[in-house]
């Protein structure tokens, strides 16, 4: 039987719009308080917050960059006792500032995508340590198993990293009956998928996955409380890419 996660606390990083803000929904009708943290696009994230209270949850919004030590220092400690922390923050691969160099993107994408989520773990752990409970995932991709074309390198390469501190802080916690795992997507229809693929890439896609078609952001969310849910799996990549993992 799955443990129930009724009044738990729950951290969202990246959850003003997206798979974010979708995963921030699914725990809140699952009983949790979430608090929907972004660093920068405040209007929409408190819109994730009223949306949750309007449909009876229980939710609040928390400005924080967690690329920046000195920002969760501070404002971390307003924070209740965190239960389940998702690291779902990203920079997105196709946003690339024009004139940045190679190293500066390289370092502007780790920087969040993989720095961020091992400083707020860091910050949280021990808590759940103490309290002998503790959920943590993180969210990565399929990207970071594969190989990729080159403009994605950073990206696939911060997301292999991502699973690997995984492993390492779920070796750490077991003992203390905290559990680490990674949900690993494959393609995600969101709402900003059409700023970053034409409908003919889509298409390609989707031709390339078994099921065909991308995955809602809802089916990503729903596995994320699964593994919220089970109390016996820690270390785990959880692969849901339609079947893509298959083919050739």
């Amino acid at each position: 039987m799955s443990e129930s996660l009724k009044n738990k606390n729950v951290l969202v990083t990246g959850a003003s719009q997206g798979l974010g803000a979708v995963i921030a929904k699914v725990f809140a009708t699952a009983g949790c308080h979430v608090y929907v943290n972004c660093a920068r696009g405040v209007e929409n994230a408190q819109t994730v917050v009223d949306e949750i209270v309007a449909s009876g949850g229980s939710a609040e919004f928390f400005q924080c960059d967690i690329s920046d030590e000195q920002d969760i220092s501070l404002k971390f400690q307003s924070l209740k006792s965190i239960d389940i922390l998702v690291n779902n923050a990203r920079i997105n691969p196709y946003s690339r500032p024009p004139g940045s160099s190679e190293a500066e993107w390289f370092a502007q994408v780790f920087k969040v995508n993989l720095t961020g989520p091992h400083l707020v773990t860091l910050a949280l752990i021990e808590g759940m340590k103490k309290r002998h409970w503790g959920r943590i995932i993180n969210i990565s991709s399929i990207q970071g198993h594969i190989p990729v074309p080159r403009h994605m390198i950073p990206y696939g390469v911060a997301k292999a990293g991502l699973n690997e501190l995984t492993r390492c802080f779920a070796l750490e916690a077991a003992p203390y009956n905290v559990t680490v795992n990674t949900v690993s997507p494959g393609m995600i229809v969101t709402e900003n998928i059409s700023k970053n693929l034409t409908s003919d890439e889509i298409e390609e896609r989707n031709q390339r996955i078994p099921l065909h078609r991308g995955a809602t952001p809802e089916e990503i969310a729903e596995a994320v409380l699964f593994v919220a849910e089970c109390g016996y799996m820690t270390g785990e990549i959880v692969n849901v890419n339609g079947g893509l993992w298959m083919t050739p």
